[in-house]
């Protein structure tokens, strides 16, 4: 080869690397639209159980626990019996909330994460600082990412980080929405534990919205997690 041929031969090269380039940003934007359609129907999926839990289990303990109540009007040994129904049919319905909330479709992000909180922590014995304030309003599936990341980081704080302090920030700056979920617990080796259902969830959910989640953690240090997305 001589030395004549070798610009056309580089400009051969970069027009071979701009079109798989162009193939793989097209591929990626097929597996990310994927996702996103594996997502809205795993939402719908959980808000169909929800509607069932409900109008099914719901109402039959909702008829069960007043029942007991009437019966237990002359029969005291029952007492207990009513209690349990009655926490029975607390949890189904929490349950069915925090499959399916409502609230984010009829309140908006502020007001969902707001009663995410306090459904989460009011019987925790954990201080919570919460900031939230949002100036934009994202999509209706932006609003479900950010709600669900916020529900998987708040639910595995509770049941891992043994925290006695828990903060939640959700901020919006020009185009961009920012989570941030810290807590004082005992930490956690990433690479230990990335590989998990919980995380690599979070982590799939984000990226196919090409949203950016960092979590941060150090043994005995508690853990900082970051959701930031643009809104378009």
């Amino acid at each position: 080869m001589n030395d004549t041929n070798l610009p056309e031969l580089i400009s051969q090269i970069k027009k071979q690397q701009s079109l798989l380039k162009g193939q793989l940003d097209i591929e990626q934007k097929s597996l990310s639209e994927l996702a996103k359609r594996l997502w809205a129907q795993q939402e719908s999926e959980k808000a169909q159980l929800s509607r069932d839990l409900h109008d099914g289990v719901g109402q039959l303990l909702t008829g069960l626990t007043r029942r007991l109540e009437g019966l237990a009007k002359d029969q005291p040994n029952l007492a207990e019996l009513v209690h349990i129904s009655q926490l029975a049919l607390a949890d189904v319905r929490q349950l069915s909330r925090l499959m399916s909330p409502t609230i984010l479709d009829d309140l908006g992000l502020e007001s969902a994460l707001k009663w995410l909180c306090r459904s989460l922590f009011e019987n925790e014995n954990i201080s919570l600082t919460q900031r939230i304030n949002l100036n934009i309003t994202p999509s209706k599936e932006l609003g479900i990412l950010v709600f669900r990341i916020a529900q998987e980081s708040l639910v595995n704080m509770l049941k891992y980080a043994n925290a006695q302090e828990a903060q939640v920030f959700l901020s919006s700056h020009h185009n961009t929405i920012r989570l941030d979920i810290i807590d004082d617990g005992i930490g956690f080796d990433k690479q230990t534990v990335e590989n998990g259902i919980g995380l690599r969830s979070m982590q799939d959910r984000a990226r196919a919205f090409d949203a950016s989640l960092d979590i941060i953690s150090t043994i005995n240090k508690g853990t900082r997690i970051t959701l930031t997305v643009g809104v378009t």
